[in-house]
């Protein structure tokens, strides 16, 4: 049970989000920090910002309204492991009862770090300094983050965008189609250093190349961007392999997360030379352009190219389409917001039809 000293301690933990395109390394850095003693990050629970639109106007709480805050934590997803209910050993009925406890004037923000404070993880811990959060699906939103957290730093993790195309290639998250991948990765890192720009000194950028080349130093880097003490042993996660293993389906750990049962491994740097076709390349360069130069990452193939542009263009013009239509979700109600998320459009499925059959789309070598 929280009492009334853990409730004001609570209230005083600051908070960070690590935030990116999926399959960036994100997963790696979560577990990274999961595993330091002075750290509670949850596993990916992306209802933060949907909360936020329903309760955000809301400084005075009763138990009814917070009745309603916590029956809206178990709001269904269509990725059925994005559930509060699959974090490790959570205690929902002292959950139910901590939140009630919040009852007179509380912020949005305590809520959600009373809800984070009942995460229990796989790894030892200590006193508390941080809470953190990590959920690549409201990466494009990190504005908005930082004014509901005014407080909070982010670490804006990067990857080269072509490596990054090979590995959403290889999952199902998104449509298999270079282009559109190409431009959702430019599209969002241009979101979030936008965000970075309009909140001087609360966010840093980290490369993944540099976190698995040089993870000691990089970390010793993000712990004191972050004020906390640096752990040598968070290098030792996997060792955790068996306790992970039981947070997710077998099938799920085998294509999202085997990676984390391995030490820290640069291999996968540069992957996407073996698996991309010079054309692919070509496109990912293109649509990518100087952004590429400013996140780091050199393009093979820097020139303009006309023909590949008209080849390409659909692609980028539907992915625009689709953040405008994101955007015009958000302005609706919550519960028809909510509806539309879980239940794509038929147009969105016929677009996403043609897109994945449009040549450049299986990411292998020819």
């Amino acid at each position: 049970m929280i009492t009334d000293a853990d409730y004001e301690k609570i209230k005083r933990t600051p908070m960070f989000f690590i935030v990116g395109r999926p399959r960036t390394g994100s997963t790696l850095l979560r577990t990274l920090f999961d595993a330091h003693p002075n750290v509670t990050i949850p596993v990916e629970w992306p209802l933060i910002l949907a909360l936020y639109k329903r309760f955000g106007h809301i400084s005075q709480w009763d138990k009814t309204k917070l009745e309603e805050f916590y029956n809206g934590l178990f709001e269904p997803l269509r990725f059925k492991y994005w559930n509060i209910t699959n974090w490790p050993s959570v205690n929902l009925e002292q959950l139910h009862e901590d939140l009630l406890g919040c009852a007179g004037e509380t912020s949005f923000e305590t809520l959600i770090k009373v809800v984070y404070a009942h995460y229990n993880s796989f790894f030892e811990k200590k006193e508390i300094l941080l809470f953190g959060d990590k959920n690549p699906v409201y990466s494009n939103q990190a504005a908005d983050l930082a004014k509901i957290f005014p407080s909070a730093k982010f670490i804006h993790l990067t990857r080269d965008y072509r490596d990054n195309i090979v590995s959403m290639l290889d999952v199902d998250f998104e449509m298999p189609n270079v282009a559109l991948l190409a431009y959702r990765w430019k599209y969002s890192y241009r979101r979030i250093e936008a965000a970075a720009t309009q909140n001087p000194g609360r966010f840093l950028r980290i490369r993944y190349e540099d976190l698995v080349n040089e993870p000691k130093v990089s970390f010793i880097n993000l712990c004191g961007f972050l004020e906390i003490p640096f752990e040598p042993s968070v290098l030792e996660f996997h060792k955790k392999k068996h306790e992970i293993e039981k947070l997710y389906p077998k099938d799920m750990t085998d294509r999202y997360f085997s990676s984390l049962f391995k030490p820290i491994d640069p291999a996968k740097t540069g992957i996407y030379k073996s698996r991309l076709t010079i054309k692919q390349i070509k496109m990912a360069d293109l649509i990518v352009g100087e952004t590429a130069d400013e996140a780091g990452y050199r393009r093979e193939f820097p020139g303009f190219n006309f023909l590949l542009f008209l080849w390409t263009f659909p692609a980028v013009l539907y992915s625009k389409w689709l953040y405008s239509v994101g955007w015009m979700v958000g302005l609706l109600p919550y519960k028809q917001m909510m509806w539309l998320l879980n239940k794509p459009s038929v147009i969105v499925k016929i677009y996403a039809w043609f897109f994945s059959h449009r040549g450049g789309s299986n990411g292998k070598a020819e």
